[in-house]
């Protein structure tokens, strides 16, 4: 048995004398090699790195047009859940006049008509007495904290946000989405509008 095991070394030995080494010394890649396989990579990353971001960042400013929109849904709304002393603390906007706002400007200032909010157009605004008895009598905000610029009126992409009206009933609130249009406007591809129910 040992001397079989010994010959067939020998054989083994014999024949790799008539290989070239340099079969087996060159195992390694060689520098052209290497930069085709990086260059490779280098290409597929840029086809799908942009998508990648891309995908991320609409996501995240879904996210936050979706929280923000909720906040505004509170603050007209009211949250029915927060008490205090047993009673109900969380009034809004819509318990507090009756009404919905006209604008969103309403939730942060009483008086609409004055400051930053003078330059401002919203729909009514122009029939609407500079005293609105409706808001004096049961105004008790702001809703809205103000950021000095009205960005709780805009989305995420920069839309204004929009009541969700359907059969002349206001469902809630809506923003835009991605494409900056709304379902419906002249070159909207697709129904990717944000929409948050009352």
């Amino acid at each position: 048995m040992g001397k079989r095991l010994y010959l067939t070394r020998c054989r083994q030995l014999s024949i790799m004398k008539f290989v070239p080494s340099r079969v087996f010394a060159n195992r390694g890649f060689t520098l052209v090699e290497l930069l085709v396989v990086i260059s490779v990579i280098g290409i597929l990353l840029a086809f799908f790195v942009p998508t990648m971001i891309s995908r991320v960042t609409t996501n995240a400013r879904r996210t936050a047009t979706l929280q923000e929109m909720n906040v505004i849904r509170e603050a007209i709304m009211g949250n029915p859940d927060l008490r205090i002393g047993g009673e109900v603390a969380g009034y809004g906007f819509k318990q507090d006049v009756g009404r919905l706002p006209r604008d969103l400007v309403e939730l942060v200032t009483k008086n609409p008509f004055e400051g930053i909010y003078a330059q401002r157009m919203y729909v009514g605004k122009e029939t609407l007495p500079s005293w609105d008895p409706y808001i004096q009598k049961g105004w008790n905000g702001p809703y809205l904290r103000e950021d000095g610029e009205m960005g709780y009126l805009y989305d995420a992409w920069g839309t204004e946000y929009k009541y969700w009206i359907e059969n002349n009933e206001t469902l809630g609130l809506k923003s835009a989405g991605p494409d900056g249009l709304f379902w419906g406007q002249p070159g909207a591809v697709k129904d990717d509008d944000i929409k948050v129910r009352f």
